[in-house]
């Protein structure tokens, strides 16, 4: 053999080896060649730089923090809006059917006040038609205080004069009274338990 074809032999031996410099590191995958790459990159930049690129994923962070408090606010506020409008709707039902208790209480006593009027249309006996009418009168009291608190002013005639309790609608001067004196009972008052809740107008006698 020739030097020239030992040369080309030898040549051809050598490109068909793989230079190691040309692999890549064993072992290592595509991922951690990206890390190395990011990481030398990073390296790579200047402190104003890095120091840019450190607030600009914190102000991404808080971008995204800001985002979800901004809609768990909204979902908390309309949570409250519908509370709202549900008491609103509660309170209007409330009021639109507070005297459903005091109405069926109620109901049974206009039944027989029909009754007492048509039975006046016909009946002669006055007396037994007013014992009637007072025994309905009496029964709607009943009611009224037993379920309600509703209570008369009893026996105030000739009582010393309240100006809480009382509505002076007439006057008379007299030697007779040593103070002002209810002389006479014009419309009856009520309480309502202890609280007094229409004043009796009355006729009250005053020192002259």
């Amino acid at each position: 053999m020739s030097k020239k074809e030992k040369k080309e032999t030898e040549k051809k031996e050598k490109d068909m080896q793989t230079p190691v410099d040309q692999q890549g590191p064993i072992g290592v995958t595509g991922e951690e060649k990206a890390s190395q790459t990011a990481e030398h990159a990073e390296s790579s930049l200047s402190p104003q730089e890095a120091r840019i690129a450190e607030l600009e994923m914190e102000v991404e962070k808080l971008t995204k923090e800001l985002a979800e408090e901004k809609e768990s606010f909204m979902r908390k506020l309309a949570d409250m809006d519908n509370y709202r409008k549900r008491l609103v709707r509660e309170k209007e039902t409330a009021v639109q059917y507070a005297n459903e208790r005091l109405l069926n209480d109620l109901i049974p006593i206009l039944d027989d006040f029909e009754r007492a009027v048509e039975a006046g249309t016909s009946t002669e006996d006055v007396q037994s038609y007013v014992d009637g009418v007072k025994l309905i009168q009496k029964q709607l009291l009943d009611v009224l205080g037993r379920n309600w608190g509703l209570k008369k002013m009893e026996d105030i005639v000739g009582k010393e004069f309240s100006p809480h309790e009382h509505e002076a609608m007439m006057m008379e001067a007299g030697d007779q009274f040593d103070t002002e004196t209810v002389l006479a009972e014009l419309q009856r008052g009520y309480y309502l338990h202890d609280r007094v809740l229409r004043t009796a107008k009355v006729k009250v006698g005053i020192p002259q």
